[in-house]
């Protein structure tokens, strides 16, 4: 990919009850400007949650790229396209892309609106990223060696972050 001045590249997955504890549910997301890994976040789910866990980590990667990207215009880096967010998730990807909501899914209305808009702002384009070149994985489960050590290279930026 070549070097473009604020292109901003984000990544999002969660587990589904990770925390064999609690139950509660791991998230992550990570955001890259020009390959470089500029934010990230790791956590638990506050709540214990059923299914909407992915909805929940991709409203709060959500959150980060609309902050990075009023941050990076104040420092003359501008991204005139909206920024691709990878998620290996299907559900999440057809809700996000402005799927109409029925009865068993009303319970996620917020987190999906709360999507759907910069989707339709052109501020975020929701892409489907197949489970093995995903890197926030790195935070939401056990990996192998070599995957892992994929994930950590592009994460210190010996290696390119690849735009699937």
């Amino acid at each position: 990919m070549p070097h473009v001045l604020g292109k901003f590249l984000a990544f999002v997955d969660s587990g589904c009850a990770d925390d064999k504890n609690n139950r509660k549910s791991s998230m992550a997301y990570c955001l890259f400007l020009n390959d470089a890994i500029f934010s990230w976040r790791a956590t638990l789910s506050q709540i214990i949650v059923l299914s909407t866990v992915e909805l929940m980590a991709l409203a709060s990667c959500r959150c980060e790229i609309v902050w990075a990207r009023k941050l990076a215009i104040e420092f003359g880096l501008s991204q005139l396209k909206p920024t691709d967010v990878y998620e290996d998730n299907t559900g999440c990807i057809t809700l996000a892309n402005n799927t109409p909501l029925r009865g068993r899914n009303k319970h996620i209305a917020l987190h999906v609106y709360f999507i759907q808009k910069p989707i339709q702002d052109d501020i975020l384009n929701v892409k489907q990223c197949p489970t093995v070149v995903q890197t926030a994985d790195m935070w939401t489960k056990a990996l192998p060696r070599v995957p892992f050590e994929n994930f950590t290279d592009q994460l210190l930026g010996d290696k390119p972050v690849v735009d699937k």
